[in-house]
């Protein structure tokens, strides 16, 4: 018998809700939605503040570790928050979201090395990997239609 997801794993999945819908509209050349205005900025706004809630999982996991331990973890999510933020202010869309794809990747790389030292667990990577996979298919739809 299959054991139910997490509440972790059905959040991270319905995160990725907004991702497959402005895509979707991006594709079916819907660009602006009433009370929400432009698609394109909704995507990005919302790809920024996912980019950096992922940041800050890194740091909170370098809190949780022994003193020490994995300090590039609070430097690099650090760099990476302020670095796409700035990058959100003065990047096309499009170009914004293809550094965001790159960072979402860079952070399955380091989800990974943290799996193999048993930092974190199972079925938490494999939910980032299904979330990230996910998410790079349809911001990859999205900057190609934009």
């Amino acid at each position: 018998m299959k054991m139910p997801l997490p509440m972790t794993s059905k959040l991270a999945l319905l995160g990725t809700l907004p991702f497959v819908l402005c895509a979707i509209f991006l594709a079916l050349d819907i660009l602006s939605l009433p009370f929400l205005g432009s698609v394109p900025a909704l995507l990005s706004s919302y790809t920024l503040v996912i980019a950096v809630f992922m940041c800050g999982v890194h740091w909170g996991q370098y809190l949780q570790q022994p003193s020490g331990q994995f300090t590039n973890l609070f430097i690099i999510s650090n760099i990476l928050t302020v670095m796409l933020w700035v990058a959100w202010l003065i990047l096309p869309v499009d170009i914004f979201l293809m550094l965001a794809l790159l960072v979402f990747i860079g952070l399955l790389y380091i989800d990974t090395r943290l799996r193999l030292r048993a930092v974190i667990s199972k079925t938490y990577f494999r939910t980032r990997l299904i979330v990230t996979s996910v998410v790079a298919v349809f911001l990859l739809l999205s900057i190609y239609v934009i």
